[in-house]
């Protein structure tokens, strides 16, 4: 999202009441005309991060007491049509998409539909873990709670969505 005119719409959109930044985006995904943070595909910073710097996440396993492995939680608020959900859950994370609106929730579960086959396991013996997609506020703990809580993930990988939906 590069151009000023894209800047500015959604500056205009976006002006009013803090407490309705909820509404605003689910407008923008129901309309469906103006989604310029959607570049159709996963983020070229995650996809290096992921294959170039395993050093800072290590791989997609937890160790647990007792020598249990346990695959990695990854949580992408304001995950879009889901694509970096999906990247994740290829590299072997549990990954959760969360969105705010129901619409763009659905967009994901279509995505994942459409081109879930695009995602296969990068690392065969690992295998790749599971995408979910939830609709909720990252804000509130409701959606939190049904997965076990914010502290449950190992990783949760903000592009844009926290600075998008405050202030």
């Amino acid at each position: 999202m590069a151009y000023p005119e894209e800047r500015t719409r959604l500056s205009k959109h976006f002006d009013g009441p803090e407490s309705s930044y909820k509404d605003r985006w689910a407008d923008l995904w129901d309309a469906g005309d103006f989604l310029p943070w959607d570049r159709g595909g996963p983020n070229p910073a995650l996809i290096d991060l992921l294959d170039q710097r395993k050093d800072l996440l290590g791989d997609c396993f937890n160790q647990e007491d007792a020598g249990v492995r346990r695959r990695k939680r990854a949580l992408v608020p304001g995950c879009g049509r889901g694509y970096d959900v999906l990247l994740l859950a290829s590299r072997g994370y549990d990954a959760y998409g969360l969105e705010v609106s129901a619409k763009a929730t659905q967009g994901c579960l279509e995505e994942k539909a459409a081109n879930g086959h695009k995602y296969s396991a990068k690392n065969e013996s690992a295998g790749a873990g599971k995408s979910t997609f939830l609709t909720g506020d990252f804000f509130q703990s409701k959606w939190a709670s049904d997965v076990g809580g914010v502290e449950s993930f190992d990783l949760i990988y903000d592009y844009t969505s926290t600075w998008a939906t405050q202030g």
